[in-house]
């Protein structure tokens, strides 16, 4: 594949990597795994630790400066996890997306679907904030990063919260797939 690509790991604790080595860090092992499968890139880590979806649309800026190829969108555990209102966390991942949008920066959304624990009520209304809003801006989703670590005991940090190297590695195999066809795009 021609041209080098840049990707921004846009996120919280699961993109930053809590716990872990910047190396052994979910931007790190997509990487890894990209070039491995022949892509030229390099993901820069813009996750923060207990970022909610409002701390990153003021850390947007930061972003869009670094001028990505492409970035992926990965905000919203924090926000269930502070009982946060779902319309305002669709507020503002949209905001995030429109900010990328106005700059013609592509977007891959990786959403989280609410822990049941957190109410049926609750969790139907957060629950739609993903598919809702990649079907309005029209870009790729991945549904749960949570799905691919949470319940696994072999793939999650003592904490039973943010995953381990294995945890990572199953998400990075996840969006690979994803971030290679919108890479394909830009041939």
């Amino acid at each position: 594949m021609s041209g080098s690509f840049c990707i921004a790991c846009f996120g919280d604790s699961l993109t930053e990597g809590f716990g872990l080595r910047a190396s052994q860090a979910l931007p790190s092992v997509l990487e890894s795994l990209l070039r491995d499968r022949g892509f030229d890139v390099r993901c820069h880590n813009f996750g923060v630790s207990g970022d909610t979806a409002g701390d990153g649309l003021q850390r947007l800026k930061k972003v869009l400066q670094a001028k990505p190829d492409l970035c992926i969108v990965a905000f919203g555990a924090n926000d269930f996890f502070l009982g946060l209102e779902p319309g305002q966390t669709d507020d503002d991942l949209a905001a995030i997306l429109e900010g990328l949008a106005a700059c013609k920066i592509p977007a891959l959304l990786a959403g989280v679907r609410c822990l049941a624990e957190f109410g049926e009520e609750y969790k139907r209304e957060f629950d739609m904030i993903f598919p809702h809003l990649a079907e309005r801006f029209g870009v790729a989703l991945l549904p749960d990063l949570l799905s691919l670590y949470l319940r696994d005991p072999m793939k999650v940090l003592i904490d039973q919260i943010h995953p381990n190297e294995q945890g990572v590695r199953s998400m990075a195999e996840a969006l690979a797939p994803l971030v290679e066809a919108e890479l394909a795009k830009r041939r």
